[in-house]
């Protein structure tokens, strides 16, 4: 979900020269929705406009910009069938990345609806491309506002005319968290009959941890395949674009590091507690209990080796993404299973602190203004974003896929064998969760959402350790701007340092390099860029009051 920052500075400037060129997406002069065809009815805020539209049928085609969204044809798993029965729609994906997006905007020649990152350039000027979906809302589907979108979601992306452009996925408000309706999404997994055997030490101390690696390197020394185990290892990195993996803010929400004091933004990379553990991971490599494959392996090969027991300790940062690798892991050697323990922790012991998820949520989804059938694309909107439609795109069908008890949804027998034998069948037999465009995923849980079997104690150790950051989301300099190319540079420098960090023979020369690193980025306009967090932080807890 990175973005290439130079693909960035070219999509501003198409997207700009398209919309005056061709008059394309940005011919209407005005964002009101009072041109466009009247209501097939007199629709309701009581019910949904979807409900009094079966009769109209109508192909709707949808962009999503990620290359990866590659699913079953329309209508043919079980939450696209419940769908397209339930509303009369079919739809047609376009799939694609930045360069098939900028020239997609270039030309004007836009979709119904299109999907991507919250955080890219043409996602600041929807208002050139995109109705208004409350004044679509008001003259189509008033459900929408009135019970199917959050109002504080709502409320985080009213722009200064008054107008929503775009709804996210997986936007979680204050309400959300105060009902535990959240999850974390990190995790620090040990190999349980190796953890086991060394007496189930206390990893939370750089003491405690350096130890219990040492011992179950010599209680293990290899992997059922003969390879040599390796103690400790972390969501990986990409040295060359400034990923951090775990080793970053991964590793300060295990630390529990504030990322704000007194309403300003805080420097977490120069907090001595995160030293401290930067200092203890140089240690373990000296030690050999990290080893180079932590700066080599990619993302893919690291996870292919956590199907092979490979790693005793892993601190990772996508929970959610080892489901696949854990299942094959437990497959091969029940016995070799991995769970979730206590890890860093600052010197105090404080309980480590994650978000559970943002208000911005990820992605936003648009209704441009160029959609063939305006009404039916926003009941689309509302029946996904709405109760019964996050039941049906996280559930499927009642009484074919799940159960109601107690108030809870559960998988049939046959669903739930099937998500925890073969994802991939799963995913093109049923659907569930394959359409989280707008989704609201804590009324989801609220309703019993549960992660596969493989990784539902990692997620249950993290989520009593969430808390909201609402004020510190999107405060980075906007992508493609020369403050946004600065810190690009500095991400990527730190990255670099952290490798040359935990390579450093002695203390001495690791903390040089470090304070070196924190010094030099003045040079890249860090300053300013401290000043624009704290202005976007400034905003963020004015529109929260």
């Amino acid at each position: 979900m990175k973005k290439k920052s130079l693909l960035l500075v070219v999509a501003a400037a198409i997207f700009s020269l398209g919309l005056a060129a061709c008059g394309g997406s940005g011919s209407s002069s005005s964002n009101s929705a009072s041109s466009l065809p009247a209501a097939r009815f007199k629709p309701s805020a009581k019910t949904p406009s979807w409900q009094k539209d079966k009769k109209h049928s109508v192909t709707l085609t949808w962009y999503v910009n990620y290359d990866w969204f590659k699913r079953a044809p329309w209508g043919k798993d079980a939450v696209s069938a419940k769908i397209k029965k339930d509303m009369n729609v079919d739809i047609k994906w376009v799939i694609g990345s930045d360069e098939k997006l900028n020239t997609m905007m270039a030309s004007g020649k836009l979709p119904d609806i299109m999907t991507f990152d919250r955080t890219l350039a043409v996602a600041q000027e929807a208002q050139k491309f995109a109705l208004p979906l409350n004044q679509l809302s008001k003259k189509y589907d008033p459900y929408f506002l009135a019970s199917a979108a959050k109002p504080q979601t709502v409320k985080w992306y009213t722009k200064s005319d008054g107008n929503i452009y775009g709804y996210p996925s997986f936007s979680y408000t204050s309400d959300d968290y105060k009902a535990k309706d959240v999850q974390g999404d990190q995790t620090f997994i040990v190999r349980k009959d190796i953890y086991e055997k060394i007496g189930k030490p206390d990893m939370s101390t750089p003491q405690g941890f350096l130890a219990a690696l040492k011992k179950a390197k010599e209680v293990q020394p290899k992997t059922d395949n003969g390879a040599a185990l390796v103690p400790f290892s972390g969501t990986a990195l990409d040295i060359q674009n400034g990923g951090d993996g775990a080793f970053g803010g991964t590793l300060q929400d295990f630390l529990a590091i504030a990322v704000t004091k007194n309403n300003k933004w805080y420097d977490r990379d120069s907090d001595p507690e995160y030293w401290t553990w930067l200092n203890t991971f140089r240690e373990a490599y000296n030690d050999g209990l990290i080893t180079d494959g932590q700066f080599a392996d990619n993302d893919v090969k690291m996870k292919e080796k956590l199907t092979q027991g490979t790693y005793f300790a892993y601190l990772h940062s996508n929970t959610k993404g080892l489901n696949e690798f854990m299942s094959d892991n437990n497959r091969r050697n029940p016995k070799e299973e991995y769970i979730a323990i206590d890890g860093p922790k600052n010197s105090k012991g404080d309980t480590s602190t994650f978000s559970g998820g943002s208000l911005s949520g990820w992605t936003n989804t648009f209704i441009t203004k160029k959609t063939t059938d305006p009404q039916k694309a926003m009941e689309l909107l509302t029946y996904l974003a709405s109760k019964e439609g996050t039941m049906v795109s996280t559930f499927g069908v009642e009484g074919e896929n799940y159960e109601m008890k107690d108030g809870k949804a559960v998988f049939m027998d046959e669903t739930e064998k099937l998500r925890n034998t073969d994802i991939a069948k799963y995913d093109l037999k049923m659907g569930m969760g394959n359409y989280w465009f707008v989704s609201d995923d804590a009324y989801a849980i609220s309703k019993g959402e549960q992660p596969a079997t493989s990784i539902r104690q990692f997620v249950a150790w993290a989520k009593d350790k969430t808390q909201p950051r609402f004020q510190v989301e999107d405060i980075d300099p906007t992508p493609g701007t020369d403050l946004a190319r600065s810190l690009t540079q500095v991400n990527t420098t730190r990255v670099q340092t952290l490798v040359k960090v935990i390579k450093s023979g002695s203390e001495a020369d690791a903390k040089k390099t470090w304070n070196a690193f924190l010094k030099d980025r003045k040079n890249n306009k860090f300053t300013d860029i401290t000043a624009y967090r704290n202005k976007q932080i400034a905003s963020n807890l004015k529109k929260l009051k």
